[in-house]
């Protein structure tokens, strides 16, 4: 939820981007059911990077917290001070993040990244309870005194006197959030509920199976045998390919490499580009290819200068994977080994002979429609209602005389309002 939140950051903490799923239901029911969801969700918006770092705990020093107060902006007759903004910031390390609450390291860090930003919701979270006013919509005490004992508990005094508030600064700021809420559904999220229409999810239906296509998966391993002597390395890649087939052990590699014509077999060369031939294939008790790796590796003449290796288990999909990989995986079985391969690497043009052993196949199927037709609609809501907050700001701004040169008072650029001495 929080990737979400980062991807359409914005100043405005009311923007309710997030897992929510909108419906028809009255506005009344919907927000007493969520009133405290559409907080946490809009209010994560401002969570900076920090926030799941205990670090931060341990560094705790004996340090104070300096507050450097002084007016930063008048809206609607109301002036709004670094305490003002301090205060709105604590409301939010105590819904959700009540740990950091006593950490002078985290607040400080919080309020330095964030206080401008907070500055800017609380400018429009005055705008929107004068259009709240004009339309006389109210909140009744009952309400807000049922959200203050579920955000404080029931012993609201001693929260409140833990984050430096008093009763009535907590009841008016709970009380202007609710009335943002609100207004948020009123003018905007009731608007982008009906800008969704069965066809647009469809639309997005097609839009996604484009992007996600049906795609086949292939787990496996390859072991490949280099050597300047290209028929010895396919001596041994044979002999690699014996180690596989049973567990007896024939013929040592130094008398393979000293009479190499005794263990000519047909070898299939494949280009990495084009393949034309399959792969003859077997079934071995053998589960991994690193057992002929160690088995050869034992026997090996150190004076054939071969070069040996297994790779890393491999977890490809079809649009990743080497042609030449893809042409031999699709002859095996998953646990069965190829035969010695020789492909030509395109690093070097050089023949390398492989064998492969194929783990696991599978194919990612393209979701039916009715099982993400549920998530495809909350994302072109939550794309509607992102949208519908733009208008609605921008809209507000003009009708109420919004000018930002003359509310926020005149601030250096360089100013900062919290230092940790």
């Amino acid at each position: 939820m929080r990737e979400v939140c980062n991807r359409f950051r914005s100043p405005l903490w009311y923007k309710i981007y997030g897992s929510v799923r909108f419906t028809c239901k009255q506005p009344d029911v919907i927000m007493k059911k969520n009133r405290a969801i559409f907080l946490a969700l809009a209010l994560l918006c401002t969570l900076p990077q920090w926030a799941d770092a205990p670090s931060l705990l341990t560094a705790e020093q004996h340090e104070s917290l300096i507050v450097y107060n002084r007016i930063l902006a008048k809206v609607n007759d109301k002036t709004l001070s670094v305490i003002d903004i301090m205060k709105k910031m604590d409301l939010f390390l105590q819904r959700n993040y009540p740990e950091l609450v006593d950490s002078k390291v985290a607040r400080f860090q919080f309020y330095s990244s964030q206080w401008r930003d907070t500055l800017a919701q609380m400018i429009d979270q005055e705008l929107m309870i004068a259009d709240a006013e004009r339309l006389e919509l109210k909140v009744s005490d009952a309400e807000v005194r049922e959200e203050m004992l579920d955000r404080f508990g029931p012993t609201i005094m001693a929260t409140l006197d833990k984050l430096g508030l008093s009763y009535e600064e907590a009841r008016s700021m709970i009380h202007s959030e609710m009335i943002v809420q609100r207004m948020m559904w009123f003018r905007v999220n009731s608007k982008a509920l009906n800008t969704v229409n069965p066809q647009d999810i469809k639309e997005a239906y097609k839009q996604f199976c484009l992007k996600n296509p049906a795609l086949e998966q292939w787990k496996y391993q390859v072991l490949s045998v280099r050597s300047p002597k290209s028929d010895l390395s396919e001596a041994i890649a044979h002999r690699a390919f014996d180690i596989l087939q049973s567990a007896q052990t024939p013929n040592s590699l130094q008398d393979i490499a000293a009479n190499q014509t005794a263990t000519e077999r047909p070898v299939q060369v494949i280009s990495e580009r084009t393949s034309e031939k399959e792969q003859t294939v077997i079934f071995t008790q053998y589960t991994d290819l690193n057992l002929a790796l160690d088995q050869i590796k034992n026997e090996a003449n150190e004076e054939n200068q071969l070069a040996i290796s297994v790779s890393p288990e491999l977890d490809v999909d079809e649009k990743n994977i080497a042609d030449a990989h893809k042409e031999v995986l699709k002859t095996l079985a998953p646990g069965m080994f190829s035969a010695p391969i020789a492909q030509v690497s395109r690093v070097d043009q050089s023949v390398v002979y492989r064998i492969f052993h194929l783990k696991e196949h599978s194919k990612k199927e393209v979701p039916q429609f009715e099982s993400i037709s549920d998530k495809l609609k909350d994302s072109l809501l939550e794309q509607a209602v992102v949208k519908e907050n733009s208008l609605y700001i921008t809209k507000l701004r003009e009708r109420l005389g919004y000018d930002e040169k003359h509310m926020l008072e005149s601030l250096p650029d360089d100013f900062q309002p919290f230092a940790l001495k």
